[in-house]
């Protein structure tokens, strides 16, 4: 029987991993340095999610799901020793799979113990890399990854990665290179990828884009998700130079859900624009927020105004916030992006308001779904709206040299 763990069973679970990993031929000094990191506290039992494998009041193994939707971990999974080999860890890996799926995960990771990474390889894993060991240091554990993608997880895939090279201003080209897209835009390049990249030399494929644009002197972002194949994709982009930047997570919501009134705070007002002079103004409150790092987005929404639509927020004369939104050509997905407010108007439910406005001229034209890449400063703001995480994506950017 699978139920969840106990306080009073937290000793016990402490006990049962010492005894499974000693399974393995490890010495007595060798478990006592584990002993730390496999104990365990009342407390921490309903706070980790531990679920335990029971025959009676016996306890016959455990596992447990760590992390935050969409990207979890895998953090124990511990058998009785008579029990290994009998089909119990197939049944608690399953189980343990179906939990993480059922509260949201669609990534997990594992950290695992040497003498079971053929038995995660077997059950679908794959190796990412390596991690280091919480009780001995300097030993590596191998890494692996699990995928669990869900119908609005493909739905993206399907519909919103081919639209990255396919939605584009005038003055970008578009180069295919095996399975990526190459796209040359004015400021800085961008690849784009299937979810899988397979049958070629990824470090070559790599190596090929950071050399052409070093050729240009442009730098050049590569959009990965948590979900790519091979697994290991950011390994191999760092060791070709490639630097990742802020980790965002993609979140996705049934645009009719989010298409209520707007209620917009007092003392400030929304409106759609596709004059320059605000394109200007939006430049400059992001600017003024983030620093000169953003000062293309000007020209950037000048460029695309044809075909994003612009909200701009403004309080007293002053913007205060700006959201546009990206209708795809397929109308199955608009991409939100922006909402960038000034920090002394935020918390006042602007970021909402303009989501709705967004989402209204979404169901005008026809649009089922909503995603937006957010922070974690929207996130929490889009999760009580209800989107949906999905996975996380990271860009890596590779410089020229100054």
């Amino acid at each position: 029987m699978m139920r969840a763990a106990r306080p009073d069973e937290a000793a016990a679970l402490g006990e049962l991993a010492l005894r499974s990993k000693a399974y393995w031929g490890y010495d007595q000094a060798f478990l006592e340095s584990c002993r730390a990191e496999l104990t365990f506290t009342p407390d921490e039992i309903a706070d980790r999610r531990i679920v335990v494998a029971a025959e009676g009041e016996r306890l016959l193994g455990f596992y447990n799901v760590e992390g935050r939707a969409p990207e979890g971990q895998l953090g124990h999974m511990w058998l009785e020793p008579d029990a290994i080999g009998k089909g119990l860890g197939r049944r608690l890996w399953e189980h343990a799979l179906e939990s993480a799926r059922a509260a949201g995960f669609t990534v997990l990771m594992i950290d695992a113990e040497p003498h079971a990474e053929g038995f995660y390889v077997a059950m679908g894993a794959v190796k990412v890399g390596e991690s280091p060991s919480g009780s001995i240091p300097g030993r590596m554990l191998p890494l692996l990854r699990i995928d669990l993608p869900t119908p609005l997880l493909e739905a993206y895939d399907r519909h919103v990665r081919p639209s990255e090279w396919a939605d584009l201003e005038e003055d970008t080209q578009v180069e295919p290179d095996g399975p990526i897209v190459r796209i040359l835009r004015p400021h800085q390049g961008f690849i784009s990828m299937p979810r899988d990249i397979f049958d070629v030399d990824v470090d070559a494929l790599i190596a090929r884009q950071r050399d052409f644009f070093a050729a240009r002197s442009q730098s050049v972002e590569w959009k990965t998700r948590a979900h790519d194949l091979p697994a290991d994709l950011p390994s191999r982009l760092v060791a070709a130079g490639f630097r990742p930047e802020d980790k965002e997570t993609v979140m996705i919501g049934d645009a009719a859900a989010y298409a209520a009134e707007p209620v917009v705070p007092d003392g400030v007002s929304i409106r759609r624009t596709d004059s320059d002079a605000d394109m200007r103004r939006i430049g400059e409150m992001n600017v003024g927020v983030w620093g000169e790092g953003v000062n293309w987005l000007a020209d950037l929404l000048i460029r695309r105004k044809n075909q994003w639509a612009v909200f701009v927020a403004e309080a007293g004369g002053d913007v205060v916030s700006a959201g546009w939104m990206m209708p795809k050509q397929d109308k199955e997905f608009a991409g939100l992006l922006g909402g960038t407010t000034a920090s002394s108007w935020r918390g006042r439910g602007i970021y909402r308001a303009l989501v709705s406005y967004r989402a209204q001229l979404a169901v005008q034209m026809g649009i089922r779904y909503l995603w937006v890449d957010a922070s974690d400063d929207s996130r929490p703001i889009l999760e009580r709206l209800g989107f949906t995480p999905v996975t996380t994506t990271t860009p890596y950017v590779w410089n020229p040299p100054a």
